[in-house]
C-alpha cells in the first residue's frame, strides 16, 4: 500500500513569469478602460493647470493642521445657526425638484434681462395695466403667479 501525501507543494510562478502575468492584465485594463483613463488624464491636466494638484498635494501632507484649522474656524459663534441648520438645509435639498426649479430660473432670468432692456424710467397708469393683460406672455406671467401665490397659501 502506498504511502499518504501529508504535505503539497503549490507551484508557485517565478517572480518574472508574476511580473509579465501583472503587466499583461495592465495591458489588458488599459485597452478595455481606454476613454475613461483619457479623460482622467485630461482631468489631471485640468487641475494640474489651475494649480488644484498643488493645493491637494499641500494639504494631504499637512493635514491634520489643516483639519484643526477648519475646525477652529468652524468652532465660531458665527457658524453655529448654519451648523445647526445644516440637517434640514440636506433634507430641504432633498425634496426640491431640480428640474422645475432649473426651468423657474431661467424664467427668472429672461425676466430680468427684459427688464434691464426695457428701463424702468416710464411710470405704468392702471390703463396701461388693463392694456397689458391683453399680451398673452404677461398675462401668462401673472397667471403663474397666482397660482404660485394660492399654492404658497395652502397649509
Amino acid at each position: 500500500m502506498g504511502k499518504a501525501i501529508s504535505s503539497i507543494k503549490r507551484y508557485e510562478l517565478s517572480k518574472e513569469e508574476q511580473r509579465e502575468k501583472d503587466m499583461q492584465e495592465v495591458q489588458e485594463a488599459v485597452a478595455d478602460n481606454k476613454e475613461a483613463i483619457l479623460k482622467g488624464i485630461g482631468l489631471l491636466r485640468a487641475l494640474d493647470e489651475e494649480g488644484a494638484l498643488d493645493m491637494v498635494t499641500a494639504f494631504t501632507r499637512s493635514k491634520d493642521e489643516a483639519l484643526a484649522n477648519v475646525v477652529k474656524e468652524i468652532d465660531k459663534d458665527q457658524y453655529e445657526p448654519l451648523l445647526r441648520n445644516l440637517p434640514e438645509l440636506v433634507f430641504l435639498l432633498g425634496e426640491i425638484n431640480v428640474g422645475e426649479m432649473r426651468e423657474l430660473a431661467s424664467r427668472l432670468n429672461n425676466g430680468m434681462e427684459a427688464m434691464e432692456g426695457e428701463g424702468t424710467e416710464q411710470k405704468t397708469s392702471f390703463l396701461d395695466l388693463a392694456k397689458a393683460l391683453k399680451d398673452p406672455e404677461i398675462n401668462r406671467s401673472i397667471t403663474m403667479m397666482m397660482h404660485f401665490l394660492k399654492g404658497m397659501g395652502r397649509t
